[in-house]
Parts: C-alpha cells; structure tokens; sequence
C-alpha cells in the first residue's frame, strides 16, 4: 500500500470515471423520475421495470452525493465561504425549482380542472425535502467543517453521529405542518422529506473521504484493483444479510422508493459498499476503452444542475398534460427525448451565461 498513495496530491485534474459515473447517473435519474410520474404507484413487476427501478436509485441519487463529496476535495475554490454562498444558492434554487417544477403548473392545473387538492398537492411537492435542498444542506455544513478545520476523521465521526440520530429520531413527526418542513430537511419528519441531511449525509462524507485518498494516489489502477475486489467481496454478504432479515434500503420490495429515500445506517453501508464497487468497475471500462472520449458523458456531468433543473420542469408540466400511465417503453422513449431537450437547454443556458 505504500507504494499506492504518496503524502503530496498528485492526482489532481477531473478524473474521467467520476465524469461517467456522473453522466450515467444523469441518465438514470431521468429515466427513474418518467417511470415514478408515468407508471402508477402498483407497477406491473417484470425483468425490464425492475432493471428501470434499480438503476433509478443506487447509481444515481447516491452517486451524486457521494462525487459531491469527492468534488469539495478536488475544488480549488472550496473556502468555508465560498461553500457557505454556494449551499445558500442551492438551497433558494431549490425552492425557486419548486415553484416553477409543482406549485405554478398545479396552479394552472386547478384552474382547468378546479380540484383544491391538485394545489394542495403542489404546494407540499414545492416545500419538500428534495436533493437540492439536501445539497445546500451538505455545502453548508462542509463550510462550517471546513471553518473548523476538522480533519477527515473528525468530519466522519459527525456522519456517525447524525446517522445514529437519525435512527433514534426514525420518521418521527412533530404534529405541526411547519415544522416538519423544516424537519424533514434533516429527518423522515414527514412524507415530502425525501433526502434527510442526518441519512444522505453519509454519502458526501464517504465521497469527502475517498476524494482524499484518490487525490494522493500515485497508482489509480493499483488503487482501484483493491477496491473493486474488496467491494464486491464485501456487498454479497451484507446484500444476502439485508435481503434475508428485510432491511430496505430501496430497489427492492413493494415500497422501494421509501425504503431508499428513508435508508438507516445499514443503507448507507451497503449503498456506498455498491458506489465503491461501481467507481471501480468504471475505472476499468473507461481504461479498456481508451480511444472513447465520452464527451457526451462530461457534458452531462459538467451540466448537472442545469440538466437537473430542466428534466425536472419538463416532466412536471407532462405530468399535468397526460393522465394515467404509460407503457415501459414508451416512458423509456420519452426519457430520451427528454435528456436529449434538456441537454440541449443546458448547452444554450451555458453559452448565454457566457456572452
């Protein structure tokens, strides 16, 4: 192992299996979010449904908190202050996509159709726990590390801690609408908080520390042969462990999207046994094809946001447009046609921010 890391960071620069990883992930998100909007809560369970749902969950959400995590390493701007204005951006552009993405489009809805709970409905998707509030979250609290000065174990022991309050707090309400907005920021206060700062934290901190190794890696391949053997070797047992005693952690069961929003400490540890597993496989599949530019992926991943914010505003304004649900495939051509526009949004969105 001596011979892997060096006490320098000498890796520096973007590292193309996280840019994939990222890209992938975006993929996966948008085609997760067609098929929760446009399939019905009691989705008919075949092969192709289940490969949809599984790829919706693990190696997406998960895979951007964690490369988050990595990316407050990598970062050369990543000040306490600049990362306390960035989480406070995200935190007013998540509730800025809530109004365009729910409550506006309901609006328009429940004059056309005048149904009150149409509105309510949207009014309680603007205000909930989503990932971007989860990200300003996170940014906020890396500032206030970072202001600190705590050292990586120090910044782990704080996840440990939040991880076991959130255990004991569990989906725990505080009988007060209000309240539980702000509660579901950090825990399952209610139904709307979907990635709770006390569970998902876990994940930017795991990325916070693997980002730390890979940045003082002399040997990426060396280092990622380890990984891979050692994540795969360690996700069978505790994938039988955890499907055997009925632990949700999400992908699996009749209530999978809660299982994976409202995880405990389990979830984290296998979850992120699994974004071990997948950087590594991606490591040696980018290193295999080496004539492969995968500059469709780096734009995806570089465009994050942008990406994020438009899918998003578009599937809502589908979702008013066409009841019921649609068949897997044509919910799989929608997603294309969707990353494809909203791809296409980000790049003029970049180029305008630069004239």
């Amino acid at each position: 192992m001596e011979n892997i890391f060096s006490p320098e960071k000498i890796n520096y620069g973007r590292q193309i299996e996280l840019d994939v990883a990222r890209g992938l992930a975006i993929a996966y998100m948008v085609l997760g979010h067609a098929f929760e909007l446009f399939t019905g809560y009691l989705f008919k369970k075949t092969l192709l449904s289940y490969i949809i749902s599984s790829l919706g969950a693990p190696p997406a959400a998960a895979v951007f908190m964690f490369l988050m995590g990595v990316g407050i390493v990598y970062s050369k701007r990543a000040s306490a202050l600049f990362l306390f204005k960035r989480g406070i951006m995200i935190l007013v552009l998540a509730y800025g996509l809530g109004l365009f993405r729910d409550l506006i489009p309901s609006y328009i809805s429940y004059l056309v159709k005048g149904d009150p709970e149409i509105l309510k409905e949207g009014f309680h998707e603007m205000l909930g726990a989503d990932i971007l509030q989860f990200a300003g979250v996170t940014f906020l609290f890396f500032s206030v590390a970072i202001k600190l000065k705590l050292k990586a174990w120090q910044v782990v022991s704080c996840a440990l801690v939040f991880s076991t309050i959130d255990i004991i707090l569990g989906e725990r309400t505080t009988g007060i609408f209000g309240l539980n907005v702000v509660a579901g920021l950090f825990w399952g206060a209610w139904e709307k908080a979907w990635f709770p700062f006390f569970s998902w934290i876990f994940f930017p901190v795991a990325g916070y520390v693997f980002g730390i190794f890979l940045i003082h890696c002399a040997d990426k391949t060396g280092m990622y042969k380890r990984t891979l053997v050692t994540s795969a070797l360690a996700f069978i047992p505790l994938f039988i462990f955890g499907y055997s005693y009925g632990i949700g952690y999400g992908a699996i069961g009749e209530d999978y999207q809660h299982f994976y929003y409202q995880h405990d400490f389990f979830g984290n540890m296998v979850l992120t046994v699994f974004l071990l597993f997948w950087i590594s496989l991606l490591y040696f599949v980018t290193l295999s094809l080496k004539n492969c530019s995968f500059n469709t992926l780096k734009r995806w991943s570089k465009n994050v946001t942008e990406i994020y914010v438009i899918h998003w505003i578009i599937l809502r304004i589908l979702r008013h447009i066409i009841e019921g649900s649609l068949s897997v495939w044509v919910i799989i051509i929608m997603s294309a046609v969707i990353l494809m526009v909203s791809d296409l949004l980000a790049i003029l969105y970049q180029k305008l921010k630069m004239t």
